[in-house]
């Protein structure tokens, strides 16, 4: 039996890792970059996320929180760089307590590990900086050099007989075999973890056609701040980003971010700016058009929008956003920019986020169309429910 995987995140290794551990078959992984993770999974904070965000009962939810516990079991064996301060939510408003509260409950639904409402006082004592008239605190929370992760499975799943094709861009799937720049290559088996190129992968196999990427650019920003965990605001849980945080690094720097905006770079635009392909790729799709449309008529996400964009391109309004979460100085001409990712959001024909994981099937194939935030931290949980639920 052998198994192709497409993509070479943090995703695609883990489940070649854990092909390779049950002894499945042959596996290999085609990556067209030179090395794993130059994507999403190496463009991240770093968070473990501990699954107080994820809606209870989701498979988000589910994978998040026993993902999490794997984890920190396997940077802790593994050698891999890792803070477990755990991760505080702060709220400053009535309506903001309020929607603390709802998070609380949210995570208690989902039995997030530890987690609790804790006081201003205890607050103060934990992050003397922060600023907040109440806050959650979850201890499974933690921060990791996402990319030493993701170099170790690799390694991980080297060790155990995984084959890895660098420099192998795939055009075309077919139902036996794919066509990439380094040739044919055959299967038995395909799963197609290529992230920002899924569904144009699987498009070409007719594949989750009423599903497209939109991709969103996050910007973070190093500051000179004293934090010693994660600080969050109390997030919007109707949209699926938790705006701009500070979380403490494995080697002690602390950064701002993300923001969230449309990628008009397209898929991989990390430099920013404005590139044709944007254009041709997502914003003449029906998804992007219907998702336009939604959010120009809608005025919490019309508000939501506008925020990113002013705080993306004005480092006083960034600054303002962080100040309703930390009460310390923080001189701005001391900031630079730290890193970029872009989130590979799938859209349906309607124009709705999907806020779930999305896997579709179609005989020996397996498709991931939507393994966007928490799936860093689900990775490895990911992988075993894969492997559980759709390969026999």
């Amino acid at each position: 039996m052998k198994y192709l995987i497409i993509g070479a995140g943090v995703i695609g290794t883990a489940i070649a890792r854990e092909l390779a551990i049950q002894n499945k078959g042959e596996i290999v992984v085609l990556e067209k970059e030179v090395e794993a993770g130059l994507h999403t999974s190496g463009r991240n904070s770093g968070v473990i996320h501990s699954g107080i965000n994820p809606k209870s009962g989701t498979l988000k939810s589910k994978l998040c929180i026993e993902g999490s516990r794997l984890l920190r079991e396997y940077c802790l064996e593994n050698k891999v760089p890792m803070s477990m301060n755990g991760t505080i939510v702060v709220a400053n408003s009535r309506e903001e307590i309020m929607h603390l509260h709802q998070l609380y409950d949210n995570a208690m639904k989902s039995q997030v590990p530890g987690v609790r409402l804790i006081s201003q006082e205890e607050l103060m004592e934990r992050e003397p900086n922060a600023k907040g008239l109440e806050a959650l605190f979850s201890p499974t929370g933690a921060v990791i050099d996402s990319k030493a992760l993701v170099q170790r499975v690799v390694k991980d799943a080297q060790s155990n007989g995984v084959k890895f094709y660098w420099n192998t861009k795939v055009n075309k799937i077919n139902t036996s075999n794919l066509e990439a720049s380094t040739g044919i290559h055959q299967f038995d088996f395909l799963i197609n973890c290529s992230g920002l190129h899924v569904d144009k992968l699987a498009h070409t196999i007719k594949i989750g056609n009423k599903y497209s990427i939109i991709p969103f650019r996050g910007d973070y920003r190093e500051v000179p701040a004293n934090v010693n965990s994660m600080i969050y605001h109390v997030p919007d849980l109707r949209f699926p980003f938790l705006g701009v945080h500070l979380t403490r690094t494995v080697d002690g720097k602390v950064i701002a971010g993300p923001t969230a905006t449309l990628s008009f770079a397209g898929r991989e635009g990390y430099e920013g700016g404005l590139n044709p392909r944007f254009f041709s790729e997502t914003a003449n799709s029906v998804n992007f058009l219907a998702w336009a449309t939604r959010a120009i008529t809608s005025p919490s996400m019309l508000k939501q929008i506008v925020h990113n964009l002013q705080i993306s391109k004005n480092p006083e309004k960034f600054l303002k956003d962080i100040y309703q979460i930390y009460d310390g100085d923080i001189d701005m001409s001391k900031a630079h920019p730290y890193s970029s990712g872009i989130r590979p959001q799938i859209v349906d024909r309607k124009g709705h986020l999907v806020d779930d994981f999305l896997i579709e099937r179609n005989y020996n194939q397996l498709h991931l169309l939507n393994a966007v935030s928490p799936a860093f931290t689900a990775s490895l949980a990911f992988a075993k429910y894969i492997i559980k639920e759709y390969i026999k």
